[in-house]
C-alpha cells in the first residue's frame, strides 16, 4: 500500500475525510482508493466518521490492512474523534435517485408513538404552503395513517394513461400511502421478499411528477422496510423524531447507527412532546421527560431542528384530518419554522420564483 501526498482540506468533514483518502492507493503507482471506488461513502455524525468501503472492488486480504491504515489517518483530521470502517452492504449498490425528484426525506423514530406520522404530514403541508412541490409516501406499512391525517378516504386509481398510480393531494401535497391499496381496516402482513417487491412499487408505480421534497414516512424501529427504502433509492438524509424522555432517546440511537451503516445521513433532531402546557395556569409539564434530545444533539452534533410542545389541538386536526400547518400562524407556525430550515438545508428553491 502506497500513499500520494496531495491532500488539501475543504469545508465539510465528510469532504475533508474523502480527500485525506486519496492519499491511500492500494498499489504503487495505482489509482487512489476514492478515484477507484474503494471507498464508497463517508458519513460523519459530528466527531464520529464511519468509511464504508465496498468489497466488491477491493481484495478480501486487502480489508484489513486498508482499514489499520485509514483509522489513525482520520482520526489526524480536525473535528474527528472517532472513525469506523466498516464493509458497506451488498444491498445498497445500485439505489438511484427518482426521476423529476430533487430530495427524497426519510422521517423515523425510534419508538412508535412519539408523533412521527403526525410531524411528517404537517411538515408536508408547511412545505407545499411555502411554494414547493411536495410528495408525501407513508412508508409506514404497518400502521398506515397519512390519509386520516390529511383528511383522504377512498382508493387510489390509475392514471388516464392507465400505467400508473395516480397520487392524491391534499392541502397541495401529492400524497400516496399503502392505505389507499387495501380494503378499509384490512391488515397488512409484509416481511423479508414482500417488502422487497412492494416497496420499490410505491416509489416507482406512482405518477409523483416533478417534486421539490418526497418526504418518506418510515415505520418506527428498524426492520425489512428501512433497509429496502435505503437499497431502492438514494435518499437524501433522514429526520429523526424523538420523545425527550431516554427510552427513546436510546431506540433513537440505534436507528442513526443503522442509517449511517447505509451511508444515509441524519439532517437533525426534532423533539416531540417537549412538554405538556396548563391551560389554566400555563405550567409547562414534563409528563414525557426532559432535555433527552438536547443531550443527544450535544453528544452527537447532529442539529436539534425543533423542540415542539405537546398541543391538543395537533391531535385533534390529525383526527379530524385537518393539519394545523395549513395556516402559517398560530399552532402552524411552529411547522413553517421547521419547514423554512429544512428548506434552507436541503437548498430547496420555489419552482415558480425560480422558474425551474
Amino acid at each position: 500500500m502506497s500513499m500520494n501526498c496531495s491532500y488539501q482540506p475543504i469545508q465539510s468533514l465528510e469532504q475533508q475525510v474523502l480527500e485525506s483518502l486519496r492519499q491511500l492507493s492500494l498499489s504503487d503507482g495505482g489509482p487512489d482508493v476514492v478515484s477507484a471506488g474503494q471507498v464508497y461513502d463517508v458519513v460523519a455524525t459530528a466527531g464520529a466518521v464511519r468509511v464504508l468501503l465496498d468489497p466488491e472492488r477491493i481484495a478480501e486480504d486487502a480489508l484489513e490492512p486498508l482499514a489499520d491504515a485509514i483509522i489513525p489517518l482520520v482520526e489526524s483530521l480536525p473535528g474527528v474523534e472517532r472513525a469506523v470502517v466498516k464493509p458497506r452492504p451488498r444491498s445498497i449498490a445500485g439505489r438511484d435517485s427518482l426521476p423529476g425528484i430533487r430530495h427524497v426525506v426519510g422521517v423515523h423514530s425510534g419508538k412508535g408513538g412519539v408523533g412521527k406520522s403526525t410531524l411528517t404530514a404537517n411538515l408536508a403541508v408547511a412545505l407545499a404552503q411555502q411554494g414547493y412541490a411536495v410528495g408525501l409516501l407513508d412508508a409506514d406499512v404497518y400502521g398506515p395513517s397519512a390519509p386520516t391525517l390529511l383528511g383522504v378516504s377512498g382508493r387510489a386509481e390509475t392514471t388516464a394513461a392507465g400505467d400508473r398510480i395516480a397520487p392524491r393531494e391534499a392541502f397541495g401535497v401529492r400524497m400516496m400511502s399503502i392505505g389507499l391499496l387495501l380494503p378499509e381496516a384490512q391488515a397488512l402482513i409484509w416481511r423479508g421478499s414482500l417488502v422487497d417487491e412492494g416497496l420499490p412499487q410505491l416509489f416507482n408505480d406512482i405518477d409523483w411528477g416533478a417534486l421539490d421534497i418526497l418526504l418518506v414516512d418510515l415505520p418506527p424501529g428498524t426492520s425489512d422496510v428501512h433497509l429496502a427504502v435505503a437499497r431502492v433509492v438514494a435518499l437524501s438524509g433522514v429526520i429523526t423524531v424523538t420523545a425527550p424522555g431516554q427510552v427513546a432517546i436510546d431506540d433513537v440511537r440505534r436507528g442513526l447507527e443503522m442509517f449511517a451503516d447505509l451511508a444515509v445521513p441524519c439532517l437533525g433532531l426534532v423533539e416531540n412532546m417537549a412538554g405538556v402546557s396548563c391551560r389554566r395556569c400555563g405550567h409547562v409539564g414534563a409528563l414525557f421527560g426532559a432535555g433527552g434530545a438536547t443531550g443527544l444533539s450535544d453528544l452527537t452534533g447532529l442539529p436539534l431542528l425543533a423542540s415542539l410542545p405537546f398541543i391538543p389541538e395537533v391531535a385533534v386536526g390529525s383526527d379530524n384530518g385537518e393539519p394545523v400547518a395549513r395556516e402559517s400562524d398560530g399552532n402552524g407556525a411552529l411547522f413553517h419554522a421547521l419547514a423554512s430550515r429544512i428548506a434552507d438545508d436541503l437548498k430547496l428553491a420555489v419552482r415558480k420564483e425560480a422558474g425551474v
